[in-house]
């Protein structure tokens, strides 16, 4: 099992726990406030909707049963939050604008 980082909803407040995120369907239903069947669902639609390749979107991982589950990238879980109707999506898609807009909090060197 590969070590990866998530988005988790702790404390009011979204959090990355690291950069390389990949979630599944269960870890993004949590953290939506949703179903796991909502997620698969809306998953299916994108895969029919978009004009991306979903296989850009998620891999899969090898389980210690020797099962496999899939994973979805960051781009993926955004998208999915704009399927979602609820207080949770809302708020993610606002911190996620919020930290895609943020100054940096630090001054800028320049070199001449």
């Amino acid at each position: 099992m590969m070590k990866r980082d998530l988005i988790v909803f702790e404390h009011e407040r979204f959090e990355l726990t690291g950069y390389d995120v990949w979630m599944t369907a269960g870890e993004i239903a949590g953290l939506f406030g949703v179903t796991i069947m909502k997620v698969r669902g809306i998953i299916s639609r994108m895969r029919k909707d978009l004009a991306v390749n979903m296989d850009l979107l998620s891999k899969y991982e090898l389980l210690e049963n020797d099962y496999k589950d899939e994973l979805y990238n960051l781009e993926c879980i955004i998208a999915i939050a704009y399927y979602i109707h609820n207080g949770l999506s809302v708020e993610f898609r606002h911190w996620i604008c919020d930290r895609v807009t943020r100054r940096k909090e630090r001054a800028m060197i320049v070199y001449f």
